[in-house]
């Protein structure tokens, strides 16, 4: 247990908590922080290692203070951070790894979300069953993450999650990048796909999402698949960039003169010659 006060000491941001393993802060665990904060406060977590099951039940702001240094280890135990159906949050700047590894229905993550409006940017999710799971979550934004070595799934989306945006997140080496089940008006943009077992597909009753500048490189089993047929990968002018493309530009406008179809349903109409983000190498390590 900590030392807060409702009234903030010099040199302390306004409606903010802070937590540091090494006792020099309000707390020194992450939960008790979150236990002892009113509504819409912000968590700042300095750097180290917290071996932690977060729930978070109320509306908060969790910023680590550097994703590769701020880690939150679950232990192979449950999920790294649950934000259940009575809280909302802003989570960034955080290495979350190491979750159980409970299967369906009730998959464990790095990231379990089950309620509407979260903003989960900027964090490395690792060696997890699921990078992010959400259930019946929509209106969430997933952007500027990365996602790797999860074995299972770098971001599973279940059970009309609907409304999501999945933007500018690299995975890299998980068992299936990206799943959208039973899910609408998906946004999936400027991610990168490189070297997944299965790059990303919807299936399950997914339809009217959309797919397009993204990546995909040298995803072993597929770069990608649409079960459902009922899906856009593109956005009327601009679809995504292939590795395993084999068409041909003639009038070098940079988009593919034939489409790029998939093994069951669906077509990218104007696949890009060449990739709309550049990752960096430092990621295949």
């Amino acid at each position: 247990m900590g030392c807060f006060e409702e009234n903030n000491h010099p040199g302390k941001a306004p409606n903010t908590i802070y937590v540091d393993d090494d006792g020099i802060a309000d707390y020194t665990s992450i939960q008790d922080a979150i236990d002892a904060a009113p509504d819409n406060y912000t968590i700042f977590v300095y750097s180290g290692v917290y071996e932690e099951n977060i729930f978070i039940n109320k509306n908060i702001t969790l910023i680590g203070e550097d994703p590769k240094t701020t880690i939150i280890n679950a232990s192979h135990f449950g999920n790294v951070i649950h934000i259940t159906k009575k809280g909302r949050a802003t989570i960034q700047g955080f290495t979350l790894c190491n979750s159980g590894n409970s299967g369906y229905p009730r998959y464990n993550a790095g990231v379990k979300v089950e309620s509407n409006g979260n903003n989960i940017t900027g964090n490395i999710m690792k060696n997890n069953r699921c990078g992010i799971y959400a259930d019946s979550s929509s209106h969430n934004n997933f952007s500027f993450n990365i996602f790797s070595n999860n074995s299972d799934y770098g971001i599973f989306l279940h059970g009309r999650s609907d409304h999501n945006i999945i933007y500018h997140n690299v995975f890299i080496h998980n068992t299936c990048a990206l799943r959208i089940k039973t899910c609408m008006f998906v946004t999936v943009h400027m991610n990168v796909f490189l070297k997944n077992d299965k790059g990303m597909y919807f299936c399950c009753g997914a339809r009217e999402n959309i797919a397009h500048h993204n990546t995909f490189i040298n995803n072993s089993i597929w770069n990608a698949d649409d079960l459902v047929g009922e899906n856009q990968w593109d956005d009327g002018e601009e679809g995504n960039y292939w590795s395993d493309y084999t068409g041909v530009d003639e009038n070098n406008d940079g988009i593919g003169d034939t489409p790029y179809s998939f093994t069951t349903h669906g077509e990218d109409r104007y696949p890009l010659m060449s990739p709309p983000v550049v990752y960096e190498e430092e990621l295949e390590g």
